[in-house]
């Protein structure tokens, strides 16, 4: 049994060095000077400490502005898709109407489709609303997620009916149940969905690339892919825009971990 477990913690440090050791690769990187950055053999550390790279980006890209961009999209996505992906939800848990598991297959038929399928269609129905070049495109795209039906309605199933029955005795209908008896129970689902949307939304470069012209429209994300055009072979100004890129995703997630690991926990426990 020891040695099992032996076996298991190795595998799982081995796993956890994959996924770390090249951030702090790319952390470390970010605070070198080009020098250090290209000498041979590789330093781990850097021999002289300098803040100049982050100042030089800053300096020359509206960072701040993109940032405001980012954030913006990644708040309206996680609200669009709680609220629109949870009604959703219990419309297909709850509600009886004709073709509902059909309908129900349908929407998950599109998760098996790739997202770069869509990327056409959705270009030129923004682009004769006129929202292409407008920081609207950005997270118009985002507001519903079929996944975002799918995890919700896996955790209102979880639910009572006789919640719902009790409910409707005291004369409450759908919106009701919904805002006061299913809401209050979706928190760990909401928070998992938050994330997860959050995160696609904040990395998520392609999309903006394409519909966005303005360089102070974009994102963070694909702003900062800009950078090896303009610091070309430069590496630790890479490397310290993609920390710019990290850093705040990474507070975000373990803000909010213990609630989505409660999330997933039971989703996974639920009889």
């Amino acid at each position: 049994m020891k040695r099992k477990n032996w076996m298991i913690y190795l595998a799982l440090s081995i796993a956890v060095a994959v996924m770390v050791v090249p951030f702090i690769w790319m952390l470390l990187t970010s605070f070198k000077t080009f020098e250090d950055s290209t000498r041979i053999p590789l330093q781990i550390l850097p021999e002289k400490w300098v803040l100049t790279n982050y100042q030089e980006i800053l300096e020359v890209f509206p960072v701040a502005q993109w940032f405001m961009n980012s954030l913006l999209s990644v708040v309206i996505s996680i609200v669009g898709q709680v609220f629109l992906g949870s009604l959703a939800a219990y419309a297909f848990a709850r509600l009886k109407f004709p073709g509902k598991e059909v309908l129900f297959l349908l929407c998950l038929s599109i998760m098996m489709i790739p997202e770069q399928i869509f990327i056409i269609p959705r270009y030129n129905t923004l682009s004769a609303m006129g929202l292409t070049n407008t920081r609207t495109a950005l997270w118009i795209v985002r507001l519903f997620s079929v996944f975002a039906v799918f995890l919700m309605r896996q955790f209102i199933l979880s639910v009572p009916n006789e919640l719902d029955e009790a409910a409707m005795v005291d004369g409450a209908g759908h919106l009701r149940i919904y805002a006061t008896i299913i809401l209050p129970v979706l928190k760990a689902p909401v928070i998992s969905l938050a994330i997860l949307s959050g995160l696609t939304t904040w990395k998520d470069m392609m999309w903006p690339l394409i519909v966005i012209r303005d360089r102070d429209k974009m994102p963070v994300v694909s702003g900062l892919s800009t950078l090896a055009d303009y610091f070309a072979n430069r590496f630790p100004h890479q490397m310290a825009g993609g920390v710019l890129c990290s850093v705040p995703v990474i507070i975000f997630f373990f803000i909010l971990q213990k609630h989505f690991v409660a999330g997933i926990a039971s989703q996974g426990i639920k009889e």
